[in-house]
């Protein structure tokens, strides 16, 4: 997902842009888009926010693929879980970052989440195949 916005930023000419406008957004409140100064302190706070929160969706993830494993009913938690993360960051980037919105398009704000969740998705996937093998299994009943 970093690389994701960090290929946007330099395309439109400004790299760290976006990393830089949350991260001030996220540590000095900042909310005109005209004042980002691209500094290590806001691309830096703003990573490790970012590495941190999605080290945490991962665990949680993980633990749902593990337990999805030994009991397919969980896989419901796990679609839920996503279901319910998406539409947490999403009203959270809204409410937070709303004066800035204008500056970041949420189409790459999309993609960049869909890149994360596939990536997340297919090492799941990987390693936890008994996953796989019950969806395709046949269902007794």
């Amino acid at each position: 997902m970093a690389f994701w916005f960090l290929l946007v930023d330099v395309v439109a000419g400004h790299p760290f842009y976006t990393p830089a406008i949350l991260g001030s957004a996220a540590t000095i409140g900042l909310r005109d888009p005209d004042l980002v100064v691209i500094s290590i302190q806001s691309v830096g706070a703003y990573t490790a926010f970012h590495l941190l929160a999605f080290f945490a969706v991962g665990v949680v993830a993980s633990v749902l693929a593990h337990e999805a494993e030994k009991s397919l009913h969980v896989l419901w938690l796990v679609v839920e879980f996503f279901l319910i993360f998406e539409f947490a960051f999403y009203a959270a980037v809204g409410l937070v970052f709303a004066p800035l919105l204008a500056e970041l398009a949420w189409i790459n704000v999309a993609v960049g989440n869909f890149i994360a969740a596939a990536g997340m998705g297919y090492y799941l996937w990987h390693a936890h195949p008994t996953i796989g093998e019950q969806l395709a299994a046949p269902s007794e009943g």
